[in-house]
């Protein structure tokens, strides 16, 4: 009995563990993935791996874009988009237009998620915040994008 107790205890340890990796790891590839897939030109693509990675309510939630004034230095404009499926595919394709073929700079945890950083190669950096499922499978059900010169 002495010796079946720690070795509860160090399962008990390693199980943690390993459920943690398994988030982290989860999530780092849901995000690589993503950026894998603004890459490519097929629609179809995009509306899958939205499908398949975003949470139904991320989904379902109405977009919103605030664009800087740019070189005029003017106050932010703010739009909503309609809140569906194509919304999102549009938005890939924005983000295909701005980060397809972009490189990897970082990918760091964050308090809700993970962070990447990808750099366009033009001198466009863009900042993807993601947040996720905090159960299996980890789907994104949050995400934010800041594109900076």
């Amino acid at each position: 009995m002495k010796i079946f107790l720690p070795l509860i205890v160090i399962g008990a340890c390693f199980n943690t563990t390993f459920a943690q990796d398994t988030r982290d790891q989860a999530m780092e590839k849901r995000v690589r993935e993503m950026h894998r897939v603004i890459s490519l030109t097929d629609k179809d693509q995009w509306r899958k791996f939205i499908q398949e990675n975003y949470t139904e309510a991320l989904i379902n939630k109405p977009m919103r874009t605030s664009v800087q004034g740019g070189n005029q230095g003017g106050a932010p404009t703010e739009t909503t988009l309609a809140n569906n499926l194509d919304a999102k595919v549009n938005m890939f394709e924005r983000l295909h237009d701005d980060f397809g073929g972009s490189t990897i700079k970082s990918i760091a945890p964050t308090q809700e998620g993970l962070a990447m950083t990808v750099d366009n190669g033009d001198g466009l950096k863009g900042i993807f915040q993601f947040k996720f499922e905090k159960t299996k499978p980890y789907l994104i059900n949050g995400l934010g994008i800041q594109a900076e010169n």
